[in-house]
């Protein structure tokens, strides 16, 4: 009986040093949470920092001090005479054990498949994860290219469904300098054809995301995205208003929408007319153009574009000029 207690003993102490030493780990990771505090949660707090990283150093010790006695019960014990070897057996074992445990419980948190994980959306040669670790984290989206993970990409939109909330669902941008997606849109759209290309900025700059009525424009070199352009151009007084995109200038600096609105009458009759307007993208400054007496107009072949002190200047197609369904309002 005396001869099992020996042996379990060394085993013990090797369980209990691993326990020991996590806890301690732990502590130590918490007091570096106090020491520079948690944001939108407390500010940082010194004085428990020290005592959390004090009970850390004590935990370590003691497993540390319960490993050397319990090594030390079975080497004296030892019927070769070759202590010292039995001891950095053990020690050796212990710390193998320990680095076992460790990488055990932090394999799950670095480990990546090489596969698209469970969800995963087709779109095209293109496959994108929806989530991954834990339900839609910021660092989540992987993106696969005909079964490779994407490691440099010019330029992508993709649209992810997300269940967590709506910062990790809608349209995301993905370049080759940055590391994250970025929010292009926070409401899906539909699978892009070759119409898609016109809402690409000439000079590369700006894109123009369509998701059912609620359009946003992103600045490609920085990142950021608009409001909704319904939003951010609303129609006075409307019953009911919307803005559509039209166009982009030629040299990129402008583009066209159209802001479609309804109005009520006096005798409680509706009238609709859209307004074509011109928009900078960088500053969103807009300059009104004309309005025509109908919603959802201002298609291809009513404006044009003309060069004019090294820019573009939006205007009324010629056809258009002087017809009855044209007319500038007193803005």
């Amino acid at each position: 009986m005396g001869r099992a207690g020996v042996t379990f003993w060394p085993v013990i102490g090797i369980i209990g040093f691993i326990a020991l030493v996590l806890c301690g780990l732990g502590l130590a990771a918490g007091s570096i949470i106090f020491a520079i505090g948690a944001p939108h949660a407390f500010p940082s707090s010194p004085g428990i920092a020290v005592i959390l990283f004090f009970f850390a150093v004590l935990l370590v010790v003691l497993g540390v001090v319960l490993l050397r006695r319990s090594i030390r019960a079975l080497s004296v014990t030892s019927q070769n005479g070759n202590q010292r070897q039995v001891r950095r057996s053990l020690y050796a074992l212990a710390g193998a054990a320990l680095l076992v445990v460790v990488g055990a419980i932090a394999f799950p948190w670095v480990y990546e498949p090489w596969w698209p994980a469970s969800g995963s959306v087709q779109h095209g040669d293109y496959m994108v994860e929806p989530k991954l670790r834990s339900a839609c984290a910021p660092d989540a989206h992987r993106i696969f290219y005909k079964g490779r993970v994407v490691t440099k990409v010019a330029r992508l939109l993709y649209t992810v469904a997300c269940a967590k909330d709506g910062s990790e669902s809608g349209v995301f941008y993905l370049d080759g300098a940055r590391g994250a997606p970025v929010q292009a849109n926070p409401v899906g759209m539909d699978e892009p054809g070759d119409w898609f290309d016109s809402y690409w900025s000439p000079d590369d700059k700006f894109v123009v995301v369509p998701a059912y009525g609620h359009e946003t424009l992103v600045n490609l070199q920085t990142g950021q995205r608009s409001n909704f352009l319904s939003d951010l151009f609303p129609a006075k007084d409307a019953l009911a208003s919307g803005v559509q995109f039209r166009g982009w200038s030629p040299d990129g600096k402008k583009l066209a929408v159209v802001l479609s609105s309804t109005y009520m009458r006096d005798d409680r009759s509706l009238s609709r007319e859209s307004d074509l307007l011109s928009i900078d993208p960088t500053t969103l400054k807009e300059s009104y153009v004309a309005t025509m007496r109908k919603s959802d107009s201002w298609n291809a072949g009513d404006f044009m574009w003309i060069a004019k002190d090294g820019t573009y200047d939006l205007a009324v197609d010629s056809s258009l000029q002087n017809g009855a369904m044209v007319y500038r309002k007193i803005r």
